[in-house]
């Protein structure tokens, strides 16, 4: 199927706190639209429920678990269910696609098991070689966290269109990877006074903000929130440092991408 010069990307906020959700929030989970192909990147606490505000869930072609823990994956206990129901039903013929690393073991070992509903591919093999989806294509690339954790592009035609980097702590080579973006999707948990106790493992938003500016990206959504901050200042914090569009990834938002 060829992709027509008009037809976008879109990416929908399904949710977008850490480590807990407020009340009426959501954890990390963003669903990405392609000319009708879908992709849930991360599905953290509450995101299932509002992927069914936007598409059928039965419709999913992808999910991308970034990392294991439970802010951005424990969702998949309930994709588990509604994927299983769907197959039965015959709602959806095939199991759903989840890239997933490889460790913690425990919990990679548990998913893999659910073959019945899943084909799971190793994002530690993905890492390997980009994977062509004719629309577009996927790749990923490591991230400094706390446990194995992965960023993701998507590009079409050699142009990255969407780069979104997980969790991750600063390192020489992220501007490497979100070389050039239409659209960075990044982490900005912490303001700077909070970089000593865990810059080693997230983003403040001063520095996401010179990830955008470095990268040379066009427009940046801020993500990862801790609920107790007030986001406006993070969205000051990285207006310092990045010359372009800074948005704040509210729930339900949508944001287009062009080819």
């Amino acid at each position: 199927m060829e992709r027509e010069d008009d037809e976008m990307i879109e990416l929908t906020v399904l949710g977008s706190h850490s480590p807990y959700a407020p009340a009426n929030g959501a954890c990390s989970g963003y669903l990405v639209e392609i000319d009708g192909f879908n992709i849930m990147m991360d599905c953290g606490n509450g995101t299932f429920s509002r992927l069914q505000k936007h598409i059928d869930f039965a419709k999913l072609n992808i999910v991308i678990l970034t990392h294991l823990h439970p802010d951005h994956y424990s969702d998949i206990y309930c994709l588990r269910q509604a994927i299983g129901s769907a197959i039965k039903s015959g709602q959806r013929e095939e199991p759903l696609f989840v890239y997933l690393p490889d460790a913690p073991t425990s919990i990679a070992d548990e998913i893999r098991s659910w073959q019945d509903v899943f084909y799971t591919v190793s994002l530690e093999e993905a890492l390997a070689t980009e994977q062509d989806f004719n629309l577009f294509q996927l790749s990923f690339f490591k991230t400094k966290h706390s446990v194995p954790s992965y960023g993701v592009k998507i590009s079409h035609n050699g142009q990255n269109m969407l780069v979104y980097t997980s969790d991750t702590g600063w390192y020489s080579e992220l501007a490497d990877h979100c070389r050039g973006a239409k659209l960075l999707l990044v982490e900005a948990s912490l303001r700077d006074y909070e970089l000593q106790d865990l810059g080693d493992v997230h983003l403040t938003a001063a520095q996401a903000g010179r990830l955008g500016h470095m990268a040379q990206v066009e427009n940046m959504i801020l993500t990862h929130f801790f609920p107790n901050h007030n986001l406006f200042q993070l969205q000051r914090e990285a207006e310092q440092t990045f010359e372009g569009k800074v948005n704040l990834a509210k729930m339900g938002s949508k944001f287009q991408i062009e080819p």
